[in-house]
């Protein structure tokens, strides 16, 4: 089988994982967006459905990325990915590792979502599966430190790996809850939600920004790679979308959650979170080459 297809599902797994760990972030911090209200409960329902399935979706991608990792490393098409003794190579190595690891945390965001446990009084029980859930988050995030580039840097690069892609999926995965919220009638408690956010993510992001601008200069050394490799060409595109997602959030922060004090904005404000969420995806897309098909000259 041509390297090209086991690259290509490489990185189609890559983006599946990378969205449904958004979407665990998104529940675990923006679950009250959905339950605002009595009158949200279909769309709560609606809404965990669909985050249920694309964590089992991830946790399927998971499998896939390990055996077309295993496929890519033999060079044999599928009989090489399905070879005992290739799949135990690759299992004790750092792809296995990462493989078992995502598993569990994929697994415990599932079970927590699914179980029909439930303790006394309300907030403990609300407390007792964020904590999971966070739980969760931090050993998938642990997982990209020793997968990727950043596994041949130093501990503070692993850390701020750990922050970037935490912060990432935290923003990203809040996304479609805040869609969602567009569809709260009452602009009040709209703004609230979305002001309140909007103070979060003006923290949240400058940490996101300096983990990555100083992953990238690790990992690429000099401004003449940033432009004559193909990695650093990779990162300079992944740079321009992020680039335009800032200018987008900007958009929402300074023009369109103010006019929701004058109950107005509510349709321009729901297009444009969709135009974030592909921005977004196409980051995520650019990330998943970035970490997959191209690597640094370092």
């Amino acid at each position: 089988m041509e390297m090209y297809i086991w690259n290509t599902v490489i990185v189609l797994s890559k983006i599946v994982f990378y969205v449904g760990f958004s979407c665990i972030a998104g529940y675990t911090f923006f679950k009250q967006v959905f339950e605002q209200s009595e009158s949200h409960n279909n769309l709560a329902i609606a809404s965990l459905k669909w985050i249920r399935g694309s964590i089992v979706i991830a946790l399927l991608a998971n499998g896939l990325w390990f055996f077309a990792s295993t496929g890519a490393m033999a060079e044999e098409g599928i009989h090489g990915a399905l070879d005992p003794d290739m799949l135990g190579i690759m299992w004790d190595s750092s792809i296995g590792d990462g493989t078992l690891l995502r598993t569990i945390g994929l697994m415990i965001a599932i079970l927590v979502l699914i179980s029909p446990f439930k303790l006394k009084p309300v907030v403990l029980n609300n407390y007792l599966k964020q904590g999971i859930l966070v739980s969760s988050l931090f050993l998938l995030a642990y997982t990209f430190t020793f997968i990727g580039h950043v596994s041949e840097l130093g501990v503070f690069e692993k850390v701020l790996l750990m922050l970037h892609v935490f912060v990432m999926a935290w923003w990203f995965g809040a996304l479609f809850p805040l869609k969602q919220a567009c569809h709260e009638p009452d602009y009040e408690q709209l703004y609230s939600v979305m002001d309140k956010f909007g103070r979060q993510a003006s923290i949240a992001v400058s940490l996101l920004l300096i983990a990555g601008l100083w992953l990238a200069f690790q990992l690429v050394g000099n401004v003449e790679e940033l432009f004559s490799s193909s990695y650093g060409q990779t990162l300079l595109l992944k740079l321009a979308l992020v680039t335009s997602i800032l200018g987008i959030a900007a958009k929402h922060k300074l023009k369109l959650v103010p006019q929701l004090k004058n109950n107005n904005g509510r349709e321009a404000l729901y297009k444009s979170i969709s135009i974030e969420m592909v921005v977004a995806f196409a980051i995520l897309s650019v990330t998943a080459g970035l970490t997959s098909v191209v690597g640094p000259a370092n």
